[in-house]
């Protein structure tokens, strides 16, 4: 890892802003790539890159120092200085983003300088209305995932797509349509990267996000038991007090941080349903795939 990236506030998008329809919908939240990495340690992940909230001056810190391509998509919008920078979904001004004249809100993320290698997601969604994928209609999904090589075990691959199924649906981000892992390294983790579509509404729970969780009904026992210690509106707590020392505080409004909580509670709840159903030690993980046998469980 070596040096860092900036990734910028979407106009318009404020801390209690609610983003309705597709679970999907509305583009990338800054704040929500903070909090996404500060859960992540929370959790023992530790797969996001870090994140930090940045206020930035246009005029002074970036256009000095930007590359020509960059620079060549700036321009001003009501005496204010926007960009709409170089990428895939970069299509000009439409889609760019402005500070307040000169000042922008933004997030400082690490750039992971090491080669990434692109997976398609199994738990995919097509993005097309009207048009579910196989593992929205097939409750036994998960049977076929386990025969693919990479997933069997099951492996530690498919353990990392569940603890990353239970990350997303606590930051609510139903967008995980690819996953990555370090190249040339085959037992690489799964890296959480790009979480910008979280936090967008506090009051829906987008179950489907859990989708590998309830078809494949296994666990990690040290996931497990990080979550029950943050139950009870412990995470909230925890979060809020992380979160309160970042520079541009609050990241996140109470709503989102008590969703959270009640997150937690549906995620032990499908756990529960999962040890009625097939019992413990088929459900409890270790590290490597193997399952832990019976565990005392406090109620």
């Amino acid at each position: 890892m070596k040096t860092t990236k900036i990734e910028t506030i979407v106009c318009g998008f404020e801390r209690d802003q609610v983003i309705a329809g597709q679970p999907y919908a509305g583009q990338d939240r800054h704040n929500g790539e903070i909090a996404a990495f500060h859960l992540s340690r929370i959790l023992g992940f530790r797969k996001t890159p870090i994140a930090v909230g940045r206020y930035l001056n246009l005029e002074k810190e970036v256009i000095p120092n930007a590359a020509p391509r960059l620079l060549e998509t700036f321009f001003m919008k009501d005496n204010n200085t926007c960009f709409y920078g170089k990428c895939y979904y970069c299509k000009g001004k439409e889609s760019g983003a402005c500070g307040k004249k000169h000042m922008m809100e933004g997030t400082v993320v690490l750039w992971i300088s090491h080669k990434m290698q692109l997976f398609r997601h199994p738990w995919s969604r097509t993005y097309v209305q009207n048009k579910k994928a196989k593992w929205e209609v097939d409750e036994k999904f998960c049977d076929k995932v386990l025969q693919i090589d990479m997933y069997k075990g099951p492996g530690v691959r498919l353990l990392d797509i569940i603890d990353t199924a239970i990350f997303d649906y606590l930051i609510g981000n139903a967008d995980r349509h690819h996953y990555e892992i370090f190249q040339y390294l085959p037992d690489s983790m799964l890296i959480m990267l790009d979480n910008g579509k979280s936090f967008g509404n506090p009051y829906h729970d987008e179950r489907s996000i859990l989708a590998p969780l309830y078809q494949c009904c296994i666990i990690r026992w040290a996931t497990f038991e990080r979550l029950r210690l943050l139950r009870n509106g412990v995470l909230s707590k925890v979060l809020e007090s992380i979160l309160s020392f970042d520079p541009i505080s609050p990241v996140l409004t109470t709503l989102h941080l008590r969703a959270l909580d009640r997150r937690v509670t549906q995620v032990m709840l499908t756990l529960t349903n999962c040890i009625k159903h097939n019992g413990q030690n088929k459900v409890f993980m270790e590290v490597d795939g193997q399952g832990v046998g019976e565990k005392h469980i406090d109620p």
